[in-house]
């Protein structure tokens, strides 16, 4: 007797037989599973969890964003600071024991007006999608002071596609044309040393002093005085620096703490040792000087790389409140957050300007010791070469 069908349930087709005589085949149904939970809550569950992890990091991220936002707002950036930038610099005191015969001495301008003339037929280099500039400017003053000279000038160049940060220094001699300055109405912009530009007007007239004269745009930059660095370096728990004779004579003759021992080596230096040892100049040239200050930002990136969240906070509570710059908010928090994956970044290519052996070193009486290109158009295009990596 077969079962009866329920009321509501349509007539299915009749089953097919085999051909064979032999008796229709049984649908098959699906065991009952067991001990089994339906999936329609395991779904749930997972989709919960989902939520609740994500609304954690949705509060992390405000939270970041909103560390990140008191930080970046401790910078003080320009408009909000009245400096009060000189109008006037007196020439650099040439040693009387110095000795120099008149060829030092620098009388005719025609050379030099001719090579302004044709390096300005070079095409100015903006930053690309992949390669963006910064200015890194040291000025030489302390406490809230940052209307004097800069005593450093590096080109930061990040390339993003090969992995790579570039260090540029630009020597504060160089004998530079500054534009918008014509104090003896030839009608003609006033030459003067590089370093001049940015205690005559800041960074907008070092930025146009650069353009003009090294066909380079920098729309961003980043200042700090003595004592921010000082204090940067402390923050990151010093740094190793190897120390020459010489050199290590001269960071205890000028810094608050003097070594106990006279050995050349590799020596922790606190933040006051390492700015006498960034600023040690007599021992032998302006190279030899800026060859230090990369050497400096190099120690300070790699100890950077290693610290920990209090000890970053540390360094951005001290640090920042001295540092100035004309980056927005905006733009200084996108860089601070790309910073992390700048830190995995090859530092290792340095480059000064001008490069040794292509520069003549000259006596001008309203200015002092200055250095001139010997081939301004190639020295200008080498630059170009090295930071955009041209063949």
């Amino acid at each position: 007797m077969s079962k009866k069908r329920p009321a509501h349930a349509k007539p299915g087709p009749a089953p097919r037989s085999k051909g064979d005589g032999s008796a229709p085949a049984k649908p098959v149904r699906p065991k009952p599973s067991r001990g089994r939970k339906p999936h329609g809550r395991g779904v749930k569950g997972v989709m919960i969890a989902l939520i609740a992890l994500l609304s954690i990091l949705g509060i992390l991220f405000i939270l970041l964003g909103s560390y990140i936002s008191v930080m970046v707002n401790r910078v003080v950036y320009d408009g909000e600071v009245s400096d009060e930038y000189v109008d006037s610099i007196a020439p650099d005191d040439i040693d009387p024991n110095e000795s120099y015969d008149e060829s030092d001495v620098l009388s005719d301008y025609t050379f030099i007006d001719d090579s302004a003339t044709e390096v300005s037929k070079i095409p100015v280099r903006e930053d690309t999608k992949n390669v963006k500039n910064y200015l890194l400017i040291g000025v030489d003053g302390r406490g809230s002071s940052y209307s004097a000279r800069s005593d450093t000038a590096i080109v930061l160049t990040i390339n993003t596609e090969k992995k790579t940060i570039k260090l540029t220094s630009l020597m504060r001699d160089i004998l530079v044309t500054i534009p918008g300055r014509d104090k003896d109405g030839d009608g003609k912009d006033d030459y003067g040393k590089f370093n001049w530009a940015y205690a005559f007007g800041g960074f907008d007239l070092m930025q146009k002093t650069i353009e003009q004269n090294f066909r380079l745009k920098i729309d961003k930059y980043i200042a700090v005085n003595f004592s921010a660095f000082e204090k940067a370096v402390d923050a990151l728990g010093g740094v190793d620096i190897a120390l020459t004779d010489a050199e290590l004579a001269e960071v205890t003759r000028t810094s608050s703490r003097p070594s106990a021992t006279s050995e050349a080596g590799v020596y922790h230096l606190n933040g006051a040792q390492s700015l006498a040892y960034s600023r040690i100049r007599n021992l032998d040239s302006d190279f030899g000087r800026n060859n230090r200050q990369r050497k400096m930002i190099q120690a300070m990136f790699s100890e950077a790389k290693g610290m920990s969240i209090g000890q970053l906070n540390t360094l951005l509570n001290e640090v920042l409140p001295e540092v100035r710059t004309n980056m927005t908010p905006n733009e200084l928090t996108g860089f601070a957050i790309n910073s992390v994956t700048y830190f995995s970044y090859s530092m290792e290519e340095t480059y000064y300007l001008p490069q040794s052996g292509t520069y003549s070193s000259k006596i001008d009486s309203s200015i002092g010791w200055v250095m001139l290109f010997n081939d301004p158009v190639k020295a200008i295009t080498d630059l170009h070469k090295f930071i955009y990596s041209l063949e």
